[in-house]
C-alpha cells in the first residue's frame, strides 16, 4: 500500500521544485537543513525529497545536532547516505527526544547533550567530506557571548583534531 502524501507536503514538493528552478536561473545552491521538525529530521528523508526533485541546485547542510537528537537515526549510517549531497555541516548539541521528552534542540552547551562529535567527524572525514563546518549555538542571553563563542571552539577543535581534520589557527 503506497503511503498518501499530505497536502503540506505536495505544496513543499511543488514549492521546492519551483525554487529550484529559480536557483538553477541564477546559479544558487539550496541545501536542506536536517531539522528539529519530524518533518525533516533524517538524511533518509532528506533522499526522500531529493528523489522527487532531480535537480543538481538541491542539496544537503546536516545538523549532526538535529539528526543526533532523533532516536530513530543510526547517526552513522545516514551521514554516510548523504556524504555525496553534502555542502556544509552544522556542529551543535542537543538533548534526544525520547518518549517522556520533545528533546532539546536549542541552548545546549557543548558536551552536555547526546552528540558524539567525534564519531560523526570521522564518519565524514573517512567518507571524503572536506566542506565547511559551522558553529551553531545561540548566546543572545549570555553575560559574556564572546566567552561562550571562544568555549565552543575550544571544545570541538580537539574533537575535529582528534577525528582527523586539520585545524588552521
Amino acid at each position: 500500500m503506497k503511503k498518501k502524501t499530505s497536502r503540506p507536503a505536495i505544496f513543499f514538493i511543488e514549492n521546492l521544485r519551483q525554487a529550484c528552478s529559480w536557483a538553477a536561473e541564477k546559479q544558487v545552491m539550496l541545501a536542506i537543513e536536517i531539522m528539529d521538525d519530524s518533518f525533516m529530521s533524517s538524511i533518509s528523508k532528506y533522499l526522500e525529497i531529493r528523489a522527487q526533485i532531480d535537480s543538481p541546485w538541491l542539496q544537503l547542510y546536516p545538523d549532526i545536532g538535529n539528526l543526533s537528537a532523533w532516536p530513530e537515526n543510526n547517526v552513522g549510517q545516514e551521514l554516510e547516505l548523504g556524504i555525496a549531497h553534502t555542502v556544509a555541516v552544522h556542529l551543535k548539541d542537543t538533548v534526544a527526544v525520547s518518549a517522556n521528552f520533545p528533546g532539546k534542540f536549542k541552548n545546549v552547551p557543548f558536551g552536555m547533550g547526546c552528540v558524539d562529535f567525534v564519531g560523526c567527524l570521522r564518519t565524514l572525514k573517512r567518507n571524503g567530506y572536506a566542506g565547511g563546518f559551522l558553529i551553531e549555538m545561540w548566546s543572545e542571553t549570555a553575560e559574556n557571548p564572546h566567552q561562550e563563542i571562544q568555549d565552543a571552539v575550544d571544545f570541538l577543535r580537539p574533537k575535529m583534531k582528534e577525528a582527523g581534520y586539520d585545524i588552521v589557527g
